[in-house]
This record gives structure tokens, C-alpha cells and sequence, in this order.
């Protein structure tokens, strides 16, 4: 389901600059009539709008192309909003917005992952992917323009509040904060100003904002092929908090290393 709510915390004009500018009344006008998965292909060919590298691209291209077809042959999924057209939007957003997918056999003890998605937007392939691998948790995947890296915690729990209203229940488990990519600092950014909201914060492909001690319930994940793990950046930073680095595997380990992954988020949070 889709929930939305007034904010004075929203996120700024979706803003991109060089040649991506170029495309953007194109991307926009695409963004209103297209499904998600042909208008993230038509992205991907100009991979400037998602501030990927053309190598990245490369990369991501197959690996998204396959989670969009089983997009379409869920039956839940392949009607499910996307959150792309309010990401793009040339005007400050009045308005939160989260994609939200309540689990068979929800209630107040149900498991939360709260995901703040990467640069681009927040695909609607990220929670399908969640969905898949974490079915009994109710999954909160808040939008914040093309980037959560400056998502305030305001507005993270006003959403939480909305889900709350429009589920009719209070969620008596804390919920897990993870973050990818750009959403990743975000998420760091928000467990450090509210640490006592979450159960613990998984940041995933972005390494630590400041040196970690070990006391919070942070956790810290990342390709061995990133240039931040290849020069020991992240090791450093990560300190004494749990971290582990996915063997042989550059930004989109999540997706091309799905096992080590999940399997690795599991333990963590204990999910059997």
C-alpha cells in the first residue's frame, strides 16, 4: 500500500545537472505514462540520471531487467505504485510518501525493516527484493526526492507515525533501519539522532560517517571491490562495530551476491 502524509521535512526539487539535464523533461513525461521497469531500462541507457558510471550501468542493467520481470508476474507486485514520478518532482515535496508491503498474518509483533533507498529514486524493485527474502516483516520504504543521504529523522518518524494510523495498529517491535547506497549515509545520519527508535541500522554499500566504538547496534556492509574497502576507508571507520565485506564483489553485492548477503542481514537481526 501507499501512504502519504503533509511534512514540512520533504525532500528539495529533484535536481540533476550536465547532460542528465537534458533528459529530464523527456524522463518526467516517461515517469507519467510508462511502467516503472520500461522507464528504469530507459534510465539506465543514459546512466547519468542515476549517477551511475556507464560501467555501472552495464552491470545493474541484467540484474534489475531480471527482478522487473518477476515484478510482473506477482501477482501483488506487478499493480504495486511507483514512487519514481514523486521522486522527480521539480518541486519541493509537502507532502511524505512511502510504499509499504504488510505481510499474510499481520500484527502488532509482526517484524519492521524501515529501507530508505539509493540514489535515483526509490525503486519499486528494492522492496520486492526485501519482500522476497524477508516475508514475514511488514517493509517501510520511505521516498525522499532522488536522494535519502539528507533524509531528516523527522521525517522518518512522521512516517512511521502514518503506517501506525493506516494500519490501526501501534507496531509494539521496534523496527530495523536499513540503508543502501545514498541511503546508507542517510541512515547513519538518522540512527545517530535517534538511535532509540530502531533495533539496530544496517548500512549497506556506504561506509560509516565517523569512527565507530562498538556501542550501538550499528552493522556495516560493503563489497570487497569498492574503492572505499580497497583503501582501507571503511575498515576504519568501521572500528569496533560488526561489519563484513562480501568477497570479490563491487557496489551491487546485494544482487549479485544475493546469499552471502541476505545471509549475513540474517544474522544480524537474528531472523531465523
Amino acid at each position: 500500500m501507499q501512504v502519504t502524509w503533509p511534512t514540512q521535512h520533504g525532500s528539495p526539487p529533484a535536481s540533476v545537472s550536465g547532460q542528465a539535464a537534458q533528459f529530464m523533461p523527456a524522463f518526467r513525461t516517461a515517469l507519467k505514462t510508462l511502467p516503472e521497469g520500461m522507464i528504469v531500462t530507459l534510465a539506465l541507457s543514459q546512466p547519468a540520471m542515476l549517477g551511475l558510471t556507464a560501467e555501472h550501468s552495464k552491470t545493474l542493467q541484467p540484474l534489475v531487467a531480471e527482478r522487473y520481470k518477476a515484478i510482473a508476474t506477482d501477482e501483488v507486485y506487478r499493480s504495486a505504485p511507483s514512487a519514481l514520478s514523486y521522486c522527480f518532482s521539480p518541486f519541493k515535496a509537502e507532502q511524505g510518501l512511502a510504499i509499504v508491503h504488510v505481510p499474510d498474518g499481520f500484527g502488532p509483533r509482526t517484524p519492521v525493516i524501515v529501507f530508505l533507498h539509493g540514489y535515483g529514486g526509490s525503486f519499486l524493485w528494492y522492496q520486492h527484493f526485501l519482500a522476497e527474502h524477508f516475508p514475514k516483516h511488514l517493509i517501510i520504504c520511505p521516498a525522499y526526492g532522488i536522494t535519502p543521504s539528507i533524509m531528516p529523522a523527522a521525517y522518518l518518524i512522521e512516517c512511521l507515525a502514518t503506517v501506525e494510523k493506516r494500519l490501526g495498529k501501534q507496531l509494539a517491535v521496534k523496527p530495523w533501519l536499513f540503508g543502501l547506497s545514498a541511503g546508507g549515509f542517510g541512515a547513519c545520519r538518522i540512527y545517530t539522532d535517534v538511535p532509540n527508535r530502531f533495533a539496530g541500522m544496517i548500512c549497506i554499500a556506504a561506509h560509516p560517517l565517523a569512527p565507530q566504538d562498538g556501542k550501538t547496534n550499528a552493522h556495516f556492509i560493503a563489497g570487497g571491490d569498492e574503492f572505499f574497502v580497497k583503501n582501507g576507508q571503511f575498515q576504519r571507520l568501521a572500528g569496533k562495530a560488526k561489519h563484513f565485506i562480501v568477497p570479490a564483489a563491487g557496489h551491487f553485492f546485494l544482487l549479485t551476491h544475493q546469499e552471502a548477503s541476505i545471509a549475513k542481514l540474517r544474522e544480524w537481526m537474528a531472523v531465523q
